[in-house]
């Protein structure tokens, strides 16, 4: 027999019991809106109070000291344990230690909250405790939700304020995200709660349960989330499918039983129907999934069997991406953290060992849930009680949460994540404590001196309260890189610098903050700024005899951050065009024929670093225009007009290579409303013709310039500077006439324009 507990043993439970539940409440319904992330709250909340549970958990154990608990049921925390096993070996060989730090911690952190609820919450009560918050926090939710729809429809842009008081309401348009930020992470919360309301009202039949769930249904179709509609699909027909069979299986005839499944297959067509519809209305949601996935399985191949290391993909998928994403998100310096599949990430970031542990964990998972389910049923003492409701719903959540994950990218965020694991830990402890495995108690008990205890209890707090206090600057370094935004904005250099110093001091991990820094650099550019800007990208060790003189460089972090590589080649281009002025200066001024040469090789090495860069960044985005004329000006600069020219060129002919393998696989854009993936960049093409006929008039080429004006203005007609520079090309080669009439074109598009009206006016076309 165990001993009572202890009074310190008391307040440890107490600590658990309630503040888990509580932190899940927070996750659930907390933002702050003056984070650069309004959902860093949600990532802080789990790293400082999922840490601080975990420390009170293992004190309370070592105090206990009674471990028979985990030598008698290690058979149900063996795959939780594996899977932290193998998300610390893909740590352990991951390139990029710092960027996998965090995913790790999260690892950790989840499965050791899913052990928590597996040793703790024992018994319907406990579990229960957590439901009632869980629906509590449903409800703040989800009546949030329905105040954003209302929002949109009763006052729509452009209207400053209306009923949705924060700062971010309509930023989703039509779509609500209530308390998570985004409509994914909003439909995911809500596919899982949607089966375990359900569930609880089948038991009680409560007036608050159904009308939360019809909230639920109301805000599921008003995420507009296609990968919501699915998991709630799949959701409810999983619980109407376990409650028929199982629950109902003796209590009703066939014929009824063949009605609900009509019933049930109707409802579930229906939201699959409106998936499809919706996937038709917006093609570029499935073609960028499809583009994401054949990159991530190119990624995939090159380290198969043991992976590339946990939380690597955003680092990795910059040289991977297709470019058709580009075309399709209309943007060129946004990233993509997750390949929109857990599933793919897992095998990505862990290899096979991962993913086989991975699905291992699911199919025991749902085993379990099965076998709890039919236990429970088997009996009328338990067949009515809550830990069956209880566990059909957990099982229907987790079928509807994995089917989101094949889509979307929910487990890699906190909100998402930690329900997952929630429902893990769950259904495990149903079994641990249908199973009522106890052996021989005895064994394992009293296994530590009292010396021994304190000391260890001593270690894991001072452990866990630094990680904790770690932790609570990442939360500041987020409050402050948005200051220093808008520091950025207001052109205060020096406040911005020393922000983003603070911000990287606060979390070293941060590469956004590390790439913005060295944009205040290249934007100020006074002297000095060129080598931070410098250091910034490539790291620098510093001077030992300085403490905190060491930089980590943003390529250490992320290689192909973003547009680090055309900022590289935008900031030794800058040194190019410095140093031939110097140069310059030093010749004029008679210095001597060695220092000439010493800035001459200052002068070879900016350009080979500013080609470099580009010819890089092309290779990661080759659709940027500006990456092209970064080229061009270089080469044309030093007289290699034949190389500028080309650079043009090669832009322009880059959509046609979207039709070739490997770009030709998903090609859905050929008979797109639109005109295609290429139509939406008319403007880019027609800014680069504009570029390429400027460079032929500079050079005498007036036939070749009036030629990629010509074309130019094909794809954008009303380009007024186009036509104003065309109109001068005739006026050269003198076709007065020709002239003539873009002048008049340009005053029929806008009849204020100076330009157009002093030619007409001098023609005697205007009075």
């Amino acid at each position: 027999m165990n001993s009572s507990p202890t009074f310190f043993q008391n307040i440890l439970k107490k600590v658990i019991l309630y503040g888990l539940p509580i932190l899940y409440f927070l996750i659930a319904v907390s933002f702050y809106l003056k984070t650069y992330d309004s959902a860093q709250i949600k990532i802080t909340l789990l790293q400082m109070g999922g840490l601080f549970l975990i420390m009170n958990w293992l004190i309370l154990k070592i105090e206990e000291n009674d471990f028979s608990f985990f030598k008698d049921n290690l058979i149900y925390l063996l795959p939780i344990l594996l899977f932290l096993a193998s998300g610390l070996l893909s740590y352990a060989i991951s390139p990029f230690k710092l960027t996998s730090f965090n995913e790790f911690t999260r690892r950790f952190i989840y499965c050791f909250l899913a052990i928590i609820v597996i040793t703790e919450f024992d018994d319907e009560n406990k579990l229960l405790r957590i439901k009632n918050w869980l629906i509590f926090a449903a409800y703040v939710a989800c009546v949030y939700g329905v105040i954003q729809l209302l929002d949109y429809w009763l006052f729509p842009v452009p209207a400053r304020s209306g009923l949705d008081p924060f700062l971010w309401r309509q930023a989703f348009g039509y779509r609500v995200m209530s308390t998570f930020g985004n409509p994914n992470f909003f439909g995911d919360f809500l596919i899982v709660m949607n089966p375990i309301v359900l569930a609880l009202f089948m038991r009680k039949k409560k007036f608050y349960l159904l009308f939360l769930w019809a909230l639920i249904v109301v805000n599921v179709i008003a995420t507009f989330s296609k990968g919501a509609w699915i998991g709630f699909a799949v959701g409810t027909f999983t619980f109407a499918a376990v409650y028929v069979l199982i629950f109902l299986r003796d209590k009703i005839k066939k014929e009824a039983l063949i009605a609900i499944g009509v019933i049930v297959c109707v409802f579930v067509g229906i939201a699959f129907y409106g998936v499809i519809a919706k996937a038709k209305e917006r093609t570029d949601s499935v073609s960028f999934r499809v583009f994401t996935w054949m990159s991530c399985w190119e990624m995939i191949n090159t380290n198969p069997v043991l992976g590339t290391g946990i939380g690597s993909f955003y680092v990795t998928y910059p040289a991977y991406r297709r470019p058709q994403i580009f075309f399709i998100e209309g943007k060129h310096n946004t990233e993509s953290d997750h390949p929109e599949n857990e599933y793919l990430e897992v095998w990505f970031d862990e290899g096979i060992l991962g993913i086989s542990i991975f699905l291992l964990l699911i199919v025991f998972v749902f085993t379990l849930g099965y076998k709890n389910t039919l236990y429970l049923n088997s009996s009328n003492k338990t067949r009515d009680g809550p830990l069956a409701y209880i566990q059909l719903g957990v099982i229907s959540a987790f079928a509807a949460k994995l089917s989101h994950d094949f889509v979307c990218v929910s487990l890699r965020f906190v909100s998402s994540g930690v329900m997952l694991w929630l429902l893990i830990g769950i259904t495990i402890s149903i079994a641990v404590h249908l199973a009522k495995n106890k052996g021989d108690c005895e064994k394992l008990k009293n296994v530590l001196s009292s010396p021994v205890k304190i000391i260890l209890q001593i270690i894991i707090a001072v452990i866990f309260i630094y990680a904790i206090v770690y932790f609570a600057g990442y939360f500041k370094a987020d409050i402050l890189h948005s200051q220093a935004i808008q520091f950025s904005k207001m052109n205060n250099w020096n406040k911005a610098l020393a922000t983003y110093d603070a911000v990287n001091k606060n979390n070293p991990s941060y590469p956004m903050s590390k790439y913005f820094k060295t944009n205040v650099y290249i934007d100020r550019w006074q002297a000095g700024d060129p080598m931070m800007a410098e250091r910034m990208f490539k790291g620098y060790a510093g001077d030992p005899l300085r403490s905190g003189s060491e930089i980590i460089g943003l390529w250490h972090l992320a290689p192909n951050y973003v547009q680090s590589k055309y900022l590289a080649g935008v900031m030794y281009s800058k040194i190019f065009d410095d140093a031939r002025k110097l140069r310059q200066e030093f010749i004029n001024s008679g210095k001597s024929q060695e220092v000439i040469e010493q800035q001459n090789r200052v002068i070879e090495n900016a350009f080979f670093n500013a080609v470099k860069y580009y010819k890089e960044y092309i290779a990661i985005d080759p659709i940027y225009p500006l990456t092209y004329y970064g080229v061009a000006k270089l080469f044309e600069s030093v007289g290699d007009l034949k190389t500028a020219e080309e650079a043009y060129y090669a832009h322009l002919a880059y959509p046609q290579n979207l039709s070739k393998p490997p770009h030709s696989l998903w090609v859905e854009d050929r008979n797109s409303p639109d005109g295609g993936w290429a139509k939406r960049r008319d403007g880019d093409y027609a800014e680069t013709y504009l570029q390429l006929g400027n460079f032929y008039q500079s050079h005498g080429q007036i036939k070749a310039a009036v030629d990629a004006y010509v074309k130019g203005l094909k794809l954008v007609p009303a380009y007024i500077v186009m036509k104003k520079n065309l109109a001068l090309a005739y006026a050269k080669l003198g076709e007065k006439n020709n002239a003539l009439q873009q002048w008049k074109e340009i005053y029929q598009i806008d009849y204020d324009d100076a330009d157009a009206i002093n030619y007409l006016k001098k023609a005697g076309v205007l009075k």
